[in-house]
């Protein structure tokens, strides 16, 4: 029985670009949020989500002038769970956006109210309510700077704390492991909850991405719907609505992607580039069977040390080989 590697691979689709490459295509038709979803998906990409700032001034480019109220972006209410304010994929490996230390009894949401994370002095996870007064620690991803994470002690609300951190260094801190948490606990005063990047998310994005950016008007989301609309008067601002409701919305242009994962057994060296090579034309061949466009870009996600495959460790038979 050979052993068993594990493939991690992107498979690109039609719409690919980068980054910079993303547009949004503003549609003054009146639409309800579902009939909005099956018009951009099928003229375009998908309803508009908002990476960064940098997408939201484009965003904002391609509304301004328009008079109407309001019009769809492609976030919706549907429980997502906790995650991390910095929402660049590129950011964590695998499994690091996932990494929770919480306290025992922790997240207890007491009154309903705690959705966003704090972290005490021996460096345990609580959740807490967001409007509270804490101090907070960023994090810093300028290539220049000498400290990565900063500990600053003025008391805000969560939302001003993210505002600081993203304004004056990267973003809220991110806990992406137990190093990490080591030097994030080290900067927390005794008997201090300290705010993190950590926040209970109830939106998605249509095209699943898992981007945290947000812009709120003041005293939104209110319940008013599941849906959310740009609003055009005030181009700085969202507010959730009634997804029943008709009004224009935003497409977007760009990049989309899909994550595949395949086992496959052999008993060759399947990180020699020319195995590589053929085993990408095989999968290829099979995707475009079931439908994938031909001239769909596909490679490899490469892993920490270098390498594409790995042997399962849960596999039974993984360390066995026999001729």
């Amino acid at each position: 029985m050979s052993p068993v590697m594990n493939l991690m691979m992107f498979a690109l689709g039609t719409c690919i670009s980068s980054v910079i490459s993303k547009q949004f295509v503003f549609i003054n038709e009146a639409k309800t949020f579902s009939e909005a979803q099956i018009y951009c998906r099928w003229f375009h990409c998908d309803l508009a989500s908002i990476e960064d700032a940098a997408d939201f001034s484009l965003l904002q480019a391609a509304v301004r002038g328009i008079t109407d109220p309001g019009a769809w972006i492609g976030l919706k209410k549907d429980w997502v769970g906790w995650r991390w304010s910095l929402s660049d994929s590129a950011f964590y490996k695998e499994g690091e956006a996932e990494y929770r230390r919480w306290k025992v009894g922790q997240p207890d949401n007491a009154a309903g109210i705690e959705n966003c994370g704090v972290v005490d002095d021996v460096g345990e996870f609580w959740d807490y309510p967001c409007f509270t007064q804490n101090p907070f620690i960023c994090y810093d991803g300028n290539e220049t700077v000498l400290q990565r994470y900063v500990f600053v002690d003025q008391k805000m609300n969560w939302s001003d704390a993210q505002t600081f951190c993203r304004q004056k260094h990267t973003d809220l801190v991110s806990i992406r492991n137990q190093d990490e948490n080591q030097q994030v606990r080290d900067l927390v005063p005794l008997g201090t909850l300290v705010f993190i990047g950590l926040f209970k998310d109830y939106f998605r994005w249509s095209d699943n991405s898992w981007s945290s950016f947000r812009s709120w008007s003041v005293g939104e989301p209110d319940d008013s719907g599941a849906c959310v609309e740009q609003r055009l008067s005030d181009i700085n601002t969202w507010a959730d609505q009634n997804c029943d409701e008709s009004r224009p919305f935003i497409c977007q242009d760009g990049e989309k992607m899909q994550i595949l994962r395949v086992n496959l057994k052999s008993v060759q060296n399947v990180n020699d580039p020319v195995m590589k090579v053929s085993i990408m034309k095989q999968i290829q061949q099979k995707l475009v069977n079931l439908g994938m466009p031909k001239d769909a870009k596909l490679q490899w996600r490469v892993q920490s040390d270098g390498e594409i495959f790995h042997p399962l460790e849960n596999d039974m038979n993984s360390q066995k080989i026999t001729c």
